[in-house]
Formats: structure tokens, sequence, C-alpha cells
């Protein structure tokens, strides 16, 4: 039964479409996935599935599904696809980033739109993650990592603490805001077993202090989106009418990426939109700024200093076929970029590629070296492994070439960077990460 409170709000915000809405969250959540189109394009990654999917609305990256078992498929495992609902990738759709820029996703877990953001961007800017909360900040980790992401900063700050480094610096910033959560109730119903004005309230106010740190992390001409999987006004039209009277030099742009939704836009023209589970997605809000020139100035960034450290350098070289390329260290952990990186000062988890770990003058290399896009093309000692061999390892059995030398190998699964081994006496030991492993 819905709700008395959250029935009543609906009814003034949906009008006439409110019995329709309302029939719509008896009907089972439509679940989506997204393509990684880093590594290969859709009818290449469909090859992959053994299940059927259906054209979606929206986003032509994106298709509908109905199986639960899609987290333990091939194309999950070799990172072709991130499990995501419709609606939540269109936020980064709306955002567009593009060329060598950099991009900001403040709140990032668990990493559905830092996913969108890289595809759409062809991991030619330098995205920069971020997660206040440690466990979910973890999940970011790990999806990031399965996917291949490379050209990316993940931080676990206090968003204020990030704004204050990065002031006036980002070309692009994206604001998916910790919200109420109204637009999930198809997929939680327990949503509205707390439901009240009390915690719309408070997410309102968070949002407000959220905004005013990306404001002050945009650049003079950058583009930001706010966002929201809520309903709530307060959440939605009243904080950007907040923010546009607090910052007078943010305007509102159109939002023209969907020609084909019109009856669910509110306010201001088409300058905001709202989605809900009417067109086949669940529930998400986006608003589109632009931030006019104006006569601030800020500090310039701060970059790393690299590291020489010799033995990390010989594997390197060992590994790939790369010779510029920038190499950094945080307590005995080494990471790798194609690009010189901005120094982010504390709690950062991850620098660009996680390449090993020094202890006691052995380099221990790590999955993540293994699975980086942008340097799928470069490892020199690659295996191409076979379907036996892909679903031993994935169960973490050793796989065996009685032919090859000692010493660490990439292996590939039907071309795609899959993990890694060390090879000792014929014997390719299993290095797949024991939690990925069935």
């Amino acid at each position: 039964m819905v709700n008395a409170l959250f029935s009543k709000r609906m009814q003034e915000l949906m009008g006439e479409r409110y019995e329709d809405f309302i029939q719509t969250l008896d009907q089972k959540a439509i679940r989506s996935l997204y393509y990684n189109t880093l590594k290969a394009d859709k009818n290449t990654i469909r090859s992959f599935l053994d299940f059927p999917v259906m054209e979606s609305r929206f986003n032509p990256d994106c298709d509908y599904y109905d199986t639960d078992q899609i987290g333990k498929t091939i194309a999950n495992d070799l990172g072709l696809i991130y499990p995501q609902e419709l609606s939540a990738s269109l936020p980064a759709l709306v955002l567009a980033p593009k060329g060598n820029k950099l991009i900001v996703d403040m709140c990032s877990a668990p990493g559905g739109k830092s996913i969108n953001l890289l595809n759409i961007d062809h991991e030619e800017g330098l995205l920069v993650s971020n997660e206040f909360d440690y466990k979910r900040a973890s999940v970011l980790v790990s999806n990031l990592e399965r996917i291949g992401a490379g050209n990316v900063i993940i931080t676990n700050k206090d968003t204020s603490s990030l704004a204050e480094i990065l002031q006036g610096q980002a070309d692009y910033v994206l604001l998916d805001a910790p919200c109420s959560g109204e637009g999930m109730i198809r997929k939680n119903p327990s949503v509205l077993d707390n439901y009240g004005l009390g915690n719309i309230q408070k997410c309102a106010a968070l949002q407000k202090n959220l905004l005013d740190d990306a404001y002050t992390m945009l650049k003079d001409g950058g583009h930001m989106v706010y966002s929201t999987c809520t309903y709530a006004k307060e959440e939605n039209e009243d904080n950007v009418a907040y923010f546009l009277v607090k910052h007078p030099d943010m305007s509102l742009l159109p939002i023209d990426k969907f020609p084909d939704h019109g009856s669910n836009f509110y306010s201001w023209g088409s300058a905001v939109a709202r989605f809900t589970p009417l067109d086949q997605t669940e529930g998400q809000f986006m608003a589109l700024f632009c931030k006019h020139q104006s006569a601030a100035s800020f500090k310039p960034l701060r970059y790393l200093k690299t590291s020489d450290q010799p033995l990390v350098k010989k594997f390197i070289a060992d590994q790939l076929d790369i010779d510029d390329y920038y190499l950094y260290c945080f307590n005995d952990r080494y990471y790798l970029s194609l690009r010189p990186l901005i120094d982010l000062g504390d709690h950062v988890i991850r620098y660009g590629i996680f390449v090993g770990t020094l202890k006691k003058q052995i380099f221990i290399p790590e999955h993540h070296f293994y699975r980086a896009n942008i340097l799928k093309d470069h490892y020199r000692k690659v295996i191409e492994i076979t379907d036996d061999e892909f679903s031993a390892y994935r169960q973490g059995l050793s796989i065996y070439r009685w032919d090859l030398p000692n010493g660490y190998y990439a292996l590939f699964y039907h071309g795609y960077p899959f993990s890694f081994s060390k090879c000792s006496d014929g014997e390719l030991k299993n290095k797949y990460p024991k939690g990925l492993r069935y």
C-alpha cells in the first residue's frame, strides 16, 4: 500500500498522470545494462551475452535484460557490461564530457556514472571519482577496476576538502546527490517504511552544501549536472532555484538529448528533466548548468612527484612496450599513468593504474595492472587462454603451458585482458582475485 503522504505529494506533482504512475509502482522494476564501449562496440559485446536483451529508450549504450545471473556471465567478468538502471546512465549523457579535460564525479559509488563518463569521454580526460563513504568507495574501486578504468583518480574525501583543492579547475562536474530515493521504490519498497518530510528536508539541506562545493570546483565556462533519483521538489526544482539565486554566474542550459521525452519535463521549459516508471525507467531528475566567465583567480593545481624506483621500472619494461609514462609511489604501492596526475592530498585510494607493491625488494604485481583498457595493446607477454582454461581460472585453478619460460604473463580471453599469472615450470599459478572466483 502506498504511503498516504507520498501519494498526496505525487498527486500534486503528476497531475492527470497520477493514476498511471501509481499503477507502475506495482510492476516489476525494469533491469538494464550498460555496454562498456571502451573495450568493444555494442554488437560485439552482445555476442558474448547468453541471455536475450531488448533495445532501451533514451540511451543507445543500454539494453533491457531479465536474468538473475548477470553477475556470473563472461561479459561481466571481462568488464564488457555494467548492470545499471537506465535512467541512472542519463546524467552522464547530459553532461557529455569530451576532450583532454578534468571531470569530477562527486558522489560516485557504486561507480556506474563514472563508467558512463569514461565511456562518453573515450577516456581522453582525467576523471576524479570521489566517494565519501569508505565501504562504498571500496565497491567503487572494484567496479572501476573490473571495467578497466585507467585515467582516473579514486578518492574517499569530504567534498568540501576536494573543492578546496580543485577550486575553479574542473571542466565538468557531475553531482548525483544522496537523496530520499523516491525514484527507487520499485526496486526498494522499504523507501516508504520511514517516509516523511524530515528526511526530505535533511537531504535537501545536504544537497545545498554539495551544490556549493560543485560550484567551487567548476571553472569558468565549465558544465555541471545536478541529479537525484527522487521526485521531491525540495530536493530538485527548489534546490535548482536556490542554486541559481546564490550563484548568479550560473545558468541553466536546455536538455536536448531526449527529443521523444516531452511529457515529463518540468519547470524552466526544457531546462530540467524528470524521468519516472512511465518512461520504462526508474526515477531520475537532472538539471544542466554552465558557469559564466568571471574575474575570480584560483591557485594552480599541484602535480604529483614521480618515482624512479629501478625494480618497478624494470618490471614495467619487461611487461609493457611503453617508455613514456608516469610512475608514482605511496606507502610502497606503485601507480602508473600515461599522463601527469594531480596531487589531491590525503584520502586517495587510487592514482591511475595500480601496478603493484614492493615488499622487501620483491615486486608483487596487481590485478588492475592487467585489466586497464589503455594498456591493452602494450603488454609484451600475452597468453590467449582457451574456454576450458578460462573456466578453470575463474574457479581459482592453475592452468598449464609447459613450453613457456618462467615469469609474469597477461591473460587474454577472446582478445580481452582478463587477469595475469606467474608461470613456474609450466604451471600458470592463479592470480585471479579470490572475491571474483566461482
